[in-house]
């Protein structure tokens, strides 16, 4: 009986323990809490609501924003501009991010790609005057030509790729080593060996590359600007380009209901991934 009473006291020491360091935990958490809801959330819910008004006025007009906002030409042209850049930049990201991390690995000069990480960090004006120095022209003279487009690429890739070339190196060196070392002994060449074995262990890292560089490719509006200003070349207007022009038209309902659906567009790749992540790691 008396063994039985000191377990139950054990588990209930145990128990407020967890406790406590859950409140601890929620209380420091609490601050950035809400400041996220204030500075985030709250906004976006205050835009939602004004959506489905007329102007800044009090007119109710449903749905007609966002019927408006699909018809528009010019919202169109930055959502196809935006698929255009993903379906480029997102496997051209990760298949050099994988090979370049397969290469450090082997050489075992791991360190070298906090190299690649130095782009994310420099001014945006920064990258724009390595451009130019590299085309040895200045933004006025190649900025609204078709060739400005591809140029934007270049840095939208060289900004993203060190994240994934870390995340690649941490999950290629967190496979144990006797499953490659019996995977040799049985005869599996190299090339076999990374498509069978290494790739499908390093799923969840190519998912959450995929989404980095989705996020860090809306980062890069302030290159885009710079190189073609606020009405570029057609290939280089952007849903960034859009929702400033129509700040500076004071055109609110649609600055309003665009905002909303990126929001919304977001959060959902956002969920998807999260969902298909904790798929895998159930399966």
């Amino acid at each position: 009986m008396s063994l039985l009473i000191d377990l139950l006291r054990g588990s209930n020491c145990t128990l407020m323990n967890k406790m406590k360091k859950n409140l601890q935990s929620n209380i420091l958490l609490l601050p950035a809490l809400i400041a996220g809801f204030f500075c985030y959330l709250f906004p976006i819910l205050i835009a939602f609501g004004k959506s489905f008004f007329l102007g800044t006025g009090t007119d109710f007009v449903g749905i007609q924003n966002y019927v408006d906002l699909f018809e528009n030409e010019a919202f169109s042209l930055a959502v196809r501009n935006l698929f255009h850049l993903w379906a480029i930049i997102v496997p051209v990201n990760l298949v050099i991010g994988i090979f370049i991390a397969e290469v450090y690995i082997k050489l075992r000069k791991e360190k070298l790609c906090l190299f690649f990480l130095v782009p994310s960090i420099l001014p945006a004006a920064c990258v724009v005057t390595i451009a130019s120095s590299i085309l040895q022209k200045s933004p006025s003279q190649w900025g609204e030509t078709p060739f400005a487009f591809y140029v934007f690429l270049v840095i939208v890739l060289w900004k993203t790729l060190g994240f994934s070339i870390l995340i690649f190196m941490v999950a290629m060196k967190s496979i144990e080593s006797e499953i490659i070392d019996a995977a040799m002994l049985d005869g599996v060449n190299p090339l076999q060996c990374f498509w069978y074995i290494k790739l499908p262990i390093i799923k969840s890292s190519l998912l959450i590359c995929g989404i980095l560089t989705i996020y860090n490719s809306f980062r890069c509006f302030r290159e885009a600007y710079l190189i073609g200003g606020s009405h570029p070349n057609e290939q280089l207007y952007s849903i960034q380009h859009f929702l400033q022009n129509n700040f500076m038209n004071m055109n609110y309902a649609r600055l309003e209901a665009a905002s909303v659906l990126v929001v919304l567009f977001v959060g959902a790749v956002v969920l998807i991934g999260m969902y298909l992540a904790r798929k895998k790691r159930n399966n």
